[in-house]
């Protein structure tokens, strides 16, 4: 019997910990609109987790031959073997010794997370899991257990934001650092880790960070948190956007063009401004209290106490589905390494009001 529901009701995470504690082996297909999800279950373990392909571009298959992980001939020979069997194509090409199995669980793994970081954002959609034979060979895939995966997949979404603001966006473009002496490039790619030396490899000048992410198929969090160590040991350089393209010529004209029109531009509404201001001055102190409603210190506050109590509510989660039943008290989420011990504290230094209620809690988010 299929399992159906919204998951407005039913979380994400509480349906793919359910099938996950009864082993149930199957697809979880889960939908928002247009996009759709799918999740394979062995015997409650995850063994894949990925967008369901809408071209030919987004298979497995065509993006290791983009990465050059493969050659278009081996991937016909598998794809021929799949028809037949309708193997996972990583198993085949790993049977047949076409790719490695470090390989495929490093691309398989790093799928996993980057797509359960998108659905634990999800709030509303629909999901249904069908109970059905998931051709899996454990020898080639390590499956992964819902537990281990949320751990790191939590981890991810707290360090996303800081990735981002390091790396600016996923649209940003990096080049490698020049040397003026060739031998520095071979001796710094000699230094690098394996992950860092695939993105480094790519890194070539005009692909985006999503794009690098497509072609090293190390996940979205894996490229962009390797190219901040990168950047960190300065080997890249983010390539700015007014960059000019080489052999691409500018006159003066053109390049002022634009800027004179924008100034142009701002001059005239200043102009308006100033003359709107000479005919009926503002109240200075009406303007400010529609600018700011709230304290701008006050509004960074509340911001920084929301954040604390969620990061708590997520990692009592956790421990409730680890142990069945929520801790006693907050400092329990310290001692199992959930939680450090400023975090459970407000911006007051002052503990939160938590009470235990069987399968539920009580938590103010105004310390007492």
């Amino acid at each position: 019997m299929a399992l159906e529901g919204k998951i407005v009701d039913f979380g994400v995470a509480d349906i793919l910990q359910l099938i996950s504690q009864q082993q149930k082996t199957g697809v979880l297909l889960v939908e928002r609109g247009a996009e759709r999800i799918e999740v394979l279950f062995w015997n409650g373990m995850i063994v894949s987790a990925h967008p369901v392909a809408k071209a030919e571009k987004d298979l497995l298959g065509e993006k290791l031959v983009l990465s050059g992980l493969v050659t278009e001939e081996q991937l016909h020979r598998a794809l021929d073997v799949q028809g037949k069997n309708l193997q996972h194509i990583g198993e085949i090409l790993v049977e047949f010794n076409m790719l490695g199995k470090d390989i495929l669980d490093r691309i398989i793994r790093n799928q996993i997370y980057d797509t359960f970081s998108d659905l634990f954002q999800w709030k509303e959609g629909s999901y249904a899991f069908q109970p059905t034979l998931v051709n899996f060979n454990e020898k080639v895939f390590t499956p992964l257990g819902f537990e281990h995966i949320i751990l790191d997949v939590l981890r991810m979404m707290d360090e996303w934001p800081g990735l981002l603001k390091r790396i600016d966006s996923m649209d940003a473009v990096f080049k490698k650092v020049e040397y003026a002496d060739p031998a520095g490039m071979a001796d710094v790619e000699a230094q690098l880790l394996e992950e860092q030396k695939i993105v480094y490899n790519f890194v070539d000048g005009s692909m985006t960070v999503s794009d690098l992410a497509d072609r090293s198929l190390l996940g979205k969090f894996t490229t962009a948190q390797t190219l901040r160590e990168l950047l960190d040991r300065e080997c890249i350089e983010r390539v700015e956007k007014n960059t000019l393209v080489s052999g691409t010529a500018k006159t003066w004209e053109q390049f002022l063009g634009p800027r004179l029109f924008i100034v142009g531009g701002y001059c005239i509404l200043a102009m308006l401004v100033v003359s709107l201001m000479r005919m009926n001055p503002p109240d200075v102190k009406s303007t400010l209290s529609l600018l700011f409603p709230k304290p701008p210190v006050a509004s960074v506050a509340a911001n920084l106490e929301h954040n604390r109590v969620a990061r708590i509510k997520n990692a009592l989660q956790i421990y409730f589905w680890e142990h069945g039943a929520y801790p006693g008290g907050l400092e329990r989420l310290v001692e199992v390494k959930l939680l450090q011990g400023k975090e459970i504290l407000s911006s007051t230094g002052k503990p939160y009001h938590y009470s235990p209620q069987g399968h539920t809690y009580s938590l103010q988010s105004h310390p007492r």
